[in-house]
């Protein structure tokens, strides 16, 4: 963050212009170096931060640019005199290395409201991608999709807020993508559940003719049991008969028996199919039931790790909002007790301009044995 006590301008006199032959003094003399630093920082520092307008990021590229121009002129001149005077090369790459590092944190700093602006805004754009492509996902039904699930999938399209502040203008297109899923889940919780009620139908009208069979059966069992009986009557009527009849009456006993166990046979061939086609519905059915609670594990388990992913993701927007509140304190901290020392020493008759330079050199620690207390 860039700080909010202005640097006190040196006087033109003592800044080498940079972007000529005598730029190359600054490497020589830490002094002047200094007060050049000084005097490009005032220029840093008086740039405003407005990360709202593209006028005022272009101002902070461009504070950012003149930095890393001005290194490049001494750089030159570096270079020059390294070529010219190779019995100084230690001595000037030793001041440059110095110089290199102020300007490159300079420009670092410089620039970093626009990075961190940009980092946010890229935050932002990812975030409504996200919700945009779980409204697309939500929007679509698979084969597979019971009723429960596109009416839950439905509800949680129709919660989604859609904040303008946040999209921005991917609004519309966030608008669109809820607006399509809420019809397309509208339109499948219609079908789905006209299908299940009509499945449910006819596994009552199943259930039924179920029924309908069994008391068939135990009809057939009577009516057996009936001819059975008709039988047994029959044959004690004729064994009352004369002997002439009873080799007749033999052969008509033999054919009914014969009737009665095709008969017989036929139920139960009848009974065993109609059992094995039970058992085979049933374990159709099974394997179905076994499928969808497969799929819905699947499904629970993408949600949980969906859900895991957002909370670490809020947490780690929490820690660097911390951080970040941490610095500003920081620094609204170091820039009252500058201006409290600044102020202390007006009261012993020093005007406000010359305040601000004793303040400065105690805190670039150039009045010895003081020092300001943070």
């Amino acid at each position: 963050m860039m700080a909010s006590v202005a640097i006190i301008d040196q006087p033109a006199t003592e800044i080498v212009p940079v972007a000529n032959a005598a730029a190359a003094v600054v490497l020589f003399d830490q002094a002047k170096f200094d007060a050049f630093y000084a005097k490009l920082k005032a220029d840093v520092d008086a740039v405003p931060v407005d990360l709202t307008t593209k006028k005022g990021r272009d101002a902070i590229a461009s504070v950012s640019a003149k930095v890393r121009s001005e290194k490049a002129s001494i750089d030159k001149d570096r270079l020059r005199l390294t070529a010219e005077w190779r019995n100084m090369t230690a001595q000037v790459n030793g001041a440059w290395n110095g110089i290199k590092e102020q300007l490159d944190a300079l420009a670092v700093e410089a620039r970093k409201p626009l990075t961190e602006w940009e980092a946010a805004e890229e935050a932002r754009k990812t975030k409504c991608d996200e919700i945009i492509n779980r409204l697309a996902r939500d929007g679509m039904v698979s084969i597979d999709d019971t009723a429960d699930d596109v009416r839950a999938r439905g509800m949680a399209a129709y919660e989604t807020v859609l904040d303008p502040a946040l999209f921005g203008d991917k609004l519309e297109t966030a608008q669109q993508a809820k607006d399509h899923a809420i019809s397309q889940l509208k339109a499948a919780l219609a079908r789905l559940t006209r299908e299940e009620a009509e499945r449910a139908e006819l596994e009552k009208l199943r259930a039924e003719a179920a029924e309908r069979a069994e008391a068939e059966r135990i009809a057939a069992e009577l009516a057996e049991a009936e001819r059975a009986e008709a039988a047994r009557i029959e044959a004690e009527r004729v064994a009352v008969e004369k002997a002439k009849a009873e080799a007749e009456q033999r052969r008509i006993a033999a054919e009914q028996a014969e009737s009665a166990r095709i008969e017989r046979a036929k139920v139960e061939a009848a009974e065993l199919a109609q059992r094995q086609a039970q058992e085979a519905a049933k374990a159709e059915q099974d394997k179905r039931d076994a499928e969808h609670a497969r799929q819905l594990a699947e499904a629970q388990a993408e949600r949980d790790r969906i859900a895991a992913q957002e909370k670490a993701r809020i947490a780690e927007q929490e820690a660097a909002a911390a951080e970040q509140a941490k610095r500003d304190a920081n620094q609204k901290h170091r820039t009252a007790v500058m201006r409290a020392a600044k102020e202390a020493i007006m009261t012993c008759g020093a005007d406000e301009e010359t305040a601000k330079k004793i303040v400065l050199l105690i805190r670039a620690g150039d009045v010895p044995h003081v020092t300001l207390r943070f």
